[in-house]
């Protein structure tokens, strides 16, 4: 169980880093240089409305790749829970799992109702895990047309 969650920080922390490495490299100036004496001076009116524009665009995909973090961090977790699982599923961890239950009623009653039960959680964490992996591919989508709409808006 360790190793997964080990695994499980590991893989948050490069997402992390490689999220957080591409949102210092852009950012927005709504100032231009003056060529003729260096100094900094206000942009136009327009130009402004366009930078305003940019930022939204910049903040709407910054918010998509937050929400897409979230998901994948969400995706794995669930994966560690599904392998956790499925170890616990085999014969020999349900037998040890079972093994300081005393009771008169016989142990294959107790074996079966713990695989039953962890194979339940089973189906309810696939079933998360499917649908988080479709608001993924939603996120996703939404992240290319974001990040297009930056491009466009960039160009202009």
């Amino acid at each position: 169980m360790l190793k997964f969650q080990m695994k499980s920080f590991l893989a948050a922390l490069v997402l992390t880093l490689a999220l957080g490495a591409e949102g210092f490299s852009q950012g927005t100036d709504s100032r231009q240089m003056n060529d003729s004496n260096g100094t900094m001076m206000d942009a136009p009116d327009a130009r402004s409305i366009d930078n305003d524009r940019l930022a939204r665009a910049e903040q709407r995909v910054d918010q998509l790749r937050a929400k897409l973090f979230e998901l994948e961090t969400r995706e794995m977790d669930l994966l560690a829970r599904l392998d956790d699982l499925d170890y616990r599923l085999t014969p020999e961890a349900i037998q040890r799992a079972l093994a300081f239950v005393g009771s008169p009623r016989p142990m294959d009653e107790f074996r079966e109702a713990l695989r039953i039960r962890l194979e339940s959680q089973r189906v309810r964490i696939n079933r998360q895990l499917e649908l988080v992996l479709a608001s993924r591919e939603q996120i996703e989508w939404a992240v290319r047309e974001a990040e297009a709409e930056l491009d466009r808006i960039r160009y202009q």
